[in-house]
């Protein structure tokens, strides 16, 4: 049987804090910083790499959604972004397409919005409602994504959860 990814990673992981962390000399605070360090990037990795496929979904549908959004607001912008928009109506099945069309789909709501706010009209209260609220989704998504490297503070939902809403 070929082992996963994951059962790869924990036998190093195995590995590292059953031997060789053992192993260091005990006065080399440094050394051990850094097998610790080693560690907690393996249990991230562990926990997050599963889900990065569907958490590059998630960014895909919000952002699409975030331009068509911004695009229903103004028929110039609706123009400019309705071959992003029908290029994008499916999600790609491999995940380096998938990154390349997230790129591009932040690209185009970032200059969709700069269009909208320098109108200076209605239109700018609704767009950057529109950004503020798919921001706060994006946020929640990077905090559940990195709330094993000790960064975000407080509870942080697991990104399982995140990515399924």
């Amino acid at each position: 049987m070929i082992p996963t990814v994951a059962q790869q990673i924990g036998a190093v992981r195995t590995t590292i804090a059953k031997t060789v962390l053992p192993a260091l000399d005990p006065n080399d605070s440094f050394a051990a910083e850094q097998a610790g360090l080693v560690l907690a990037c393996l249990d991230w990795v562990l926990d997050v790499h599963q889900f990065e496929y569907p958490y590059e979904r998630a960014e895909h549908t919000e952002n699409r959604n975030t331009l068509s959004a911004l695009a229903d607001m103004d028929p110039q912008i609706a123009d400019q972004v309705q071959e992003l928009l029908i290029e994008t109506a499916s999600s790609p099945s491999d995940l380096v397409h998938m990154r390349e069309q997230v790129r591009r789909l932040k690209e185009a709501v970032a200059r969709s919005y700069q269009v909208l706010a320098a109108a200076g009209s209605p239109l700018t209260a609704a767009a950057r409602r529109t950004l503020a609220d798919a921001a706060a989704r994006q946020v929640a998504r990077e905090l559940a994504w990195c709330r094993m490297t000790g960064f975000p503070r407080g509870e942080v939902p697991n990104i399982s959860e995140v990515v399924a809403t």
